[in-house]
């Protein structure tokens, strides 16, 4: 998909589908998963942000956007969005990729995203976790937050991979609970790598 298209894309997120999501995601998270939400005054009331977090099921994108007060965008793999589906995802900020790993172009396209003032939510491991067991970040987010100079909040989603891990085609309802940490900031100079351990870290400790 061409770059500019793939920037357009979170701009035209929908406010009344936006909201018809929220409302579906209480009755599913909250009635089917009991969902519990710790730290979210942690999530900035003004401004834009990056939430970093765990990834280890295909509920963790709209448990993040359910819980966030503004739509977020977010890195996709192309072939997840097909038909009508695709479609409302996209709305709602779903950003297509083409490739298995997120590269540079997608980089800047998330560093332009941020600067034009929208959220963000980042999974700084890359891809889904297939054991449940949290993976090492990669420096692509430790770029995206010394370029981008805004708020890194790292989260910790529990249950979502018994919900429905990657190797299963269906839900199993049970508790899910959302651990939001204290916003971070990282100054330019530092290793993007390092960034990227730091977050991790905090994410895990959220695990706790």
């Amino acid at each position: 998909m061409k770059e500019v298209d793939k920037k357009s894309s979170p701009g035209e997120s929908n406010k009344i589908l936006w909201m018809a999501a929220k409302a579906l995601g209480f009755f599913v998270f909250k009635i089917l998963f009991q969902l519990e939400i710790k730290g979210k005054e942690n999530i900035p009331q003004h401004g834009n942000f990056i939430i970093a977090s765990n990834h280890t099921s295909f509920l963790d994108p709209p448990l993040i956007g359910y819980i966030c007060n503004k739509p977020i965008s977010y890195f996709t793999k192309q072939e997840q969005l097909v038909g009508l589906f695709g479609l409302l995802i996209t709305k709602l900020g779903a950003i297509p990729i083409s490739k298995t790993n997120v590269g540079r172009s997608d980089i800047r396209c998330a560093i332009d995203i941020i600067k034009r003032g929208k959220s963000m939510l980042i999974f700084p491991e890359g891809t889904r976790s297939r054991t449940g067991k949290i993976l090492p970040g990669k420096p692509g987010i430790g770029l995206i937050a010394t370029r981008t100079k805004v708020p890194v909040i790292p989260v910790y989603i529990k249950g979502s991979f018994k919900a429905l891990p990657p190797y299963r085609n269906f839900i199993r309802p049970g508790k899910i609970i959302i651990n939001i940490g204290r916003p971070c900031f990282f100054p330019e100079n530092q290793p993007y790598q390092e960034i990227a351990d730091q977050i991790m870290q905090k994410i895990s400790e959220l695990s706790e």
